[in-house]
């Protein structure tokens, strides 16, 4: 792997070099505090309607992003990564003095609305700095390093809250010191300055639905994660009221998912560079359909960690194909509005689906819930299928 980014241009090893380290501390940061949002707001008394919430905030958040498409505070894009993410993580030191459901659900989603906003100026220093042609394998190998040390902290953090739930309010700021660390290595990226051009108000942000390749990509996506997100929320339900899982057992299980994300990342990203989206899509689509299924049948809890295992690798999958599809679809100024319109998509999708999917399972029931979920997912596949080429 090393000897062939050796022989890539200074500008891409530099890039390479700064986003790896930074992915590397993210994963400190990440493995202590992402895989047990959900799990933790159900174990201090969040409701269903919380844990839709906590599920929904990152997809909601990422909605607001359209409006940092442009660069209107004329700092650059690496800027606009950087010191969201810094305030944003930053938010979680108050984690500290929090310990009731409502306030955890309130900070956690300041936190996700204000971290969503570096996702377009993400995507065009990306496209900028990674060629086409490396871009996925590039990312991949960054993800990799991420995944390596989110093994290792999720470990830690399972076995710390063993001891006690309430201990996420020394080990959230804890790990957001390390968040924070991450974000500033990327602001050592450089990249070329831009022109700022004159904006033209929200309509231009539409102009991306005019290509017919994005807008077949973004209608057949949005219904496989309407159905994914749908299910997505029963998952702590799940964990939490029916399978009592214990916090070491959480923390093994993100270890499980960010081995196979590992990997996921690996695989994904050679595969989508050599594949055509539709082929990537329908086997993406295939693998991910297995997660509900397994929850539709058994509450086994090793069949739920290979249901864990296979959310790896699905997203994993989800993380790159967004970033791969747009640069490659988008000339490189407009790369931040096909972004905006993925995201907030993105954001209509999480504002409904997991609402959606809790309703069910309190009216009816989880099994219900977890097959309109499997419907969706098999509708996205078949029209994936029969679709001409996306």
């Amino acid at each position: 792997m090393f000897n062939k980014i050796k022989k890539l241009p200074l500008r891409i090893r530099h890039t390479f070099y700064y986003d790896l380290k930074a992915a590397m501390l993210f994963g400190i940061y990440g493995g202590c505090i992402l895989p047990f949002i959900p799990i933790i707001g159900r174990k201090i008394g969040a409701t269903e309607f919380q844990i839709a919430l906590l599920t929904a905030a990152p997809y909601i958040a990422t909605a607001f992003a359209i409006f940092w498409t442009e660069d209107i505070l004329g700092k650059g894009r690496v800027w606009y990564v950087v010191w969201p993410n810094v305030i944003g993580r930053a938010v979680l030191f108050s984690m500290l003095f929090v310990s009731n459901p409502y306030l955890y659900t309130l900070v956690i989603f300041i936190f996700m609305v204000i971290t969503a906003i570096p996702f377009p100026s993400y995507a065009s220093v990306m496209k900028t700095n990674y060629p086409d042609r490396e871009r996925g394998k590039l990312m991949g190998y960054v993800r990799v390093g991420s995944a390596c040390f989110w093994i290792l902290s999720s470990l830690i953090a399972g076995w710390i809250l063993e001891a006690s739930t309430f201990n996420y309010r020394y080990i959230f700021p804890a790990a957001t010191v390390f968040g924070i660390l991450s974000a500033l290595e990327f602001g050592k990226i450089r990249v070329k300055p831009e022109k700022r051009e004159k904006t033209e108000g929200l309509s231009h942000l539409t102009a991306p639905l005019k290509n017919r390749q994005f807008r077949k990509f973004i209608i057949i996506y949005s219904v496989f994660e309407f159905g994914l997100l749908l299910w997505l929320p029963l998952y702590p339900l799940i964990l939490v009221d029916k399978v009592h899982i214990s916090n070491i057992t959480t923390g093994i299980f993100g270890a499980i998912y960010s081995g196979m994300w590992l990997a996921g990342f690996f695989f994904w990203g050679r595969f989508i560079d050599r594949h055509t989206l539709s082929n990537s899509l329908r086997l993406f689509f295939a693998i991910t359909a297995i997660i509900p299924f397994i929850y539709l049948t058994t509450y086994n809890i090793w069949f739920l960690a290979i249901a864990q295992a296979v959310a790896g690798i699905t997203f994993a999958a989800i993380e790159l194909i967004g970033y791969i599809v747009i640069t490659r679809m988008s000339e490189h100024k407009e790369t931040p509005r096909y972004m905006a319109v993925y995201v907030v998509f993105g954001g209509i999708r999480g504002a409904t689906a997991p609402f959606l999917g809790t309703m069910l399972m309190k009216n009816f029931s989880a099994e219900t819930a977890i097959a309109v979920s499997l419907m969706f997912i098999a509708a996205a596949f078949i029209s994936a299928h029969f679709a001409k080429e996306v």
